[in-house]
């Protein structure tokens, strides 16, 4: 569990099974729709919706994710949207990165297993440019796994936050779904076999990696910065990662579960790096799954989280949010209702 150098799916099906002790340097933007149908009248204001953006960027990742990866990334993307066999990429080693299961699980949840970095015919894999692809299930399926995928997505942020929700408004409101609607449950290895991240969307269930991805996945295609990181001293845990605001953040879902409790839990929304350690997650060494030479060597990645202004260290569970007045309504570990003014934090 603790070596780093065994191959990427392996690890990753080991967090699942064991469970826990764009493009160019842009900004991360997601697509709305505004379009307005025959049916509405002129006088109607219609709120942009969310569209699945097939294309996650991460900026902060990219610095250990060359562009060149990404850019093949997108290729392949483009390539399984359309059942295609071939994508174009830049080298060998931007082949490798984009093809890991990992990758694929994270980013394109539904290739997960399902397509994998090898020819068809025995030939090479990745040669003069072009990478070749192979389905480990029927075209026509998998082309259906992906477009109900997608549905599935936008369909879970529109009914979730809205378009002009600020960056904490949307983690927030995200933060809260996972909580509400997954719940803690080991993966056979069957299950995970199917793409570990897919399948916790699709069974609302999983472990620590699997909210930590999921959750990251949803930032995302929010349009904020995020991925799954993790440490492998102490505890044994995976969380997100998310930029919000400009600042690094801590988010660990898998603690605000709820489960059989009374709430959900918010001290583990928009946590510091001192927060972080506090529950026994040393930040000095964090495990990033996502960055290229994760599975050959260990990884010593800093990832700053210095900003405590938004995290609620009570034991408090959420209440309500007004979002005009911008205020948070919680109940703190005395049962007493408190709020918290997330737009004038000091």
């Amino acid at each position: 569990m603790k070596s780093r150098k065994i191959i990427s799916l392996i690890l990753a099906c080991a967090f699942v099974l064991t469970g826990c002790t764009a493009a160019k340097d842009t900004p991360v933007t997601t697509g709305y729709s505004t379009a307005v149908t025959s049916e509405t009248t002129p006088e109607t204001t219609v709120k942009p919706k969310f569209e699945f953006n097939p294309h996650p960027y991460s900026k902060k990742l990219s610095e250990r994710v060359p562009q060149e990866h990404w850019d093949a990334l997108n290729n392949l993307i483009d390539a399984v949207r359309k059942g295609e066999t071939t994508f174009k990429c830049a080298n060998e080693e931007a082949y490798k990165w984009c093809t890991d299961p990992t990758v694929l699980c994270n980013l394109i949840p539904p290739a997960g297993t399902k397509v994998e970095g090898k020819s068809d015919d025995g030939s090479p894999a990745f040669e003069n440019g072009t990478g070749k692809l192979h389905y480990t299930m029927p075209v026509e399926e998998y082309l259906k796994r992906q477009k109900d995928f997608e549905k599935m997505i936008e369909d879970i942020l529109n009914s979730t936050i809205e378009y002009d929700d600020t960056e904490y408004e949307r983690a927030l409101k995200l933060y809260l779904y996972v909580a509400n609607n997954y719940e803690y449950k080991e993966m056979n290895e069957q299950e995970a076999a199917d793409g570990y991240v897919y399948l916790s969307f699709i069974n609302k269930n999983g472990v620590c990696e699997n909210f930590a991805s999921v959750y990251a996945y949803l930032l995302l295609q929010s349009g904020i910065d995020a991925f799954s990181i993790g440490c492998f001293d102490k505890n044994c845990h995976a969380w997100t990662y998310a930029v919000i605001g400009g600042q690094g953040y801590h988010i660990d879902t898998t603690w605000a579960l709820k489960g059989t409790r009374s709430g959900i839990y918010l001290d583990y929304f928009m946590m510091s790096d001192k927060e972080r350690e506090y529950d026994d997650c040393p930040v000095g060494d964090l495990t990033g799954a996502l960055i290229p030479e994760y599975w050959v060597s260990k990884t010593s990645w800093s990832l700053p989280a210095k900003d405590n202004r938004y995290n609620i260290r009570e034991w408090c569970y959420f209440e309500s949010i007004d979002e005009e007045k911008k205020v948070l309504h919680y109940i703190d570990i005395n049962n007493e209702p408190k709020e918290f003014h997330y737009e004038d934090v000091k």
